[in-house]
């Protein structure tokens, strides 16, 4: 499976954020739900998605001064 280059991560995080201005107050956790399901089902990877939303769960806030690559490794430039 290839790699979304980092412009490419960028831009995904621009729609869902405006997504995510859409969705009715209080409702947000509900479409992330929805959506993380809706891409599992899609990719056909029930394991490896567990295992992202573990990482994602345990790794610091953006704002703790976590490096970006814990995820996504290193950004393409």
């Amino acid at each position: 499976m290839s790699r979304l280059r980092f412009e490419q991560l960028e831009n995904l995080y621009d729609e869902l954020a405006h997504a995510l201005d859409a969705v009715p107050d209080g409702h947000e956790s509900v479409f992330l739900a929805k959506l993380v399901l809706s891409m599992a089902h899609e990719f056909g990877q029930p394991e490896r998605v567990s295992a992202l939303i573990q990482q994602c769960l345990h790794e610091p806030a953006p704002d703790a001064g976590a490096p970006r690559e814990l995820i996504w490794g290193e950004p393409d430039v």
